[in-house]
């Protein structure tokens, strides 16, 4: 793929409203604290995504489902204000539109409790009716916000084109993000061709304890063997950056470390992280080049508060990105 070419995401995914309490720390097990403040956000990890990719320059579809409440049009008029086509999002009748609460702490720390509301409702027969769209995207972005049965069947839409032998240089990538983890949701070996994880969802993938780029590295090598050839492990690290590795002649896992940038609110930053990183590849960046914009993204999220309503659009990124750092090899020199 050349580069600046402008990549069809399509991202499959759960919206969300995000009902957020900012605190002071974060309340213990059966504790009461007193909040500082209310807010309301759009969100959801597949409309994240699907909208951190618009803003970075992608054209973004989305496949999902909102309720018939008050809720429903405002999340999808978010998202096109965002710049993504919703015309694959449908409305369940008589159900609420997801939902998140939200805690933050004053580092930026925070909890999330998911109601899965419509998001619940999407089905394989959702993935069927997209079929014609997907084969046009170049990539197909899936989360664990919605029923296993979503995730399996766009793994299995995505592997018939790669059987079709007319179709099969031109099916798109598909990029796993798989969190919230559980292990019936996960596609079979040899169907994923990019898996974004965090480090405790490569620990409960892997049985492998990961707390450093070393062990990520290792846990990410464990990864790669269950990808479709040619795959991409990425593992997030929070504060200690991110690893990846790929199927190349080298293998060799490569570290970025996080900016160090003063966090208001986290919400959404692996969102972000993910929807830029994809959008990079796509646009024909190499991995180091996917995972420096990648991190810049995600740096100016977490300075601001919420999920949609913090993410950068282009320009912005790009103004961070004379301050992020270089993606380099683990054990070799960093500039």
């Amino acid at each position: 793929m050349s580069k600046d070419k402008t990549p069809r995401l399509m991202v499959i995914g759960s919206i969300n409203i995000d009902l957020v309490a900012d605190v002071e720390r974060l309340p213990r097990e059966g504790e009461t604290v007193q909040a500082l403040g209310f807010q309301q956000h759009l969100g959801g990890k597949g409309a994240n995504q699907a909208a951190v990719a618009a803003l970075a320059g992608a054209e973004s579809v989305l496949v999902g489902r909102v309720g018939d409440d008050v809720f429903g049009p405002q999340a999808v008029q978010g998202l096109e204000r965002a710049g993504v086509d919703c015309s694959l999002v449908t409305t369940a009748a008589g159900t609420p539109t997801g939902a998140a609460m939200i805690t933050v702490g004053r580092r930026g720390e925070n909890t999330i409790v998911v109601v899965a509301g419509a998001n619940g409702t999407l089905t394989a027969a959702d993935v069927e009716r997209a079929a014609a769209e997907l084969a046009r995207c170049d990539a197909v972005l899936m989360q664990f916000e919605v029923p296993d049965e979503v995730v399996l069947a766009a793994a299995d839409a995505i592997a018939r084109l790669h059987g079709d032998e007319g179709d099969a240089g031109r099916a798109p990538l598909f990029v796993l993000n798989p969190s919230p983890y559980r292990a019936s949701a996960v596609p079979p070996p040899g169907t994923v061709d990019v898996l974004v994880v965090n480090e405790l969802e490569a620990q409960e993938m892997t049985g492998l304890p990961v707390e450093t780029a070393h062990d990520a590295a290792e846990a990410a090598r464990r990864l790669l063997r269950t990808l479709r050839e040619g795959g991409h492990v990425v593992v997030t690290l929070g504060e200690d950056g991110a690893v990846a590795l790929s199927d190349d002649e080298e293998r060799t896992p490569l570290h970025i470390p996080a900016m160090n940038v003063q966090a208001v609110d986290t919400t959404g930053a692996g969102d972000t992280f993910t929807g830029a990183l994809i959008r990079e590849l796509c646009a024909g960046r190499s991995m180091a080049e996917a995972l420096r914009f990648a991190t810049a993204a995600a740096a100016v999220t977490v300075t601001r508060p919420g999920a949609q309503s913090s993410f950068p659009r282009r320009a912005e990124v790009e103004d961070m990105l004379a301050r992020a750092p270089e993606a380099a090899p683990l054990d070799g020199p960093r500039r």
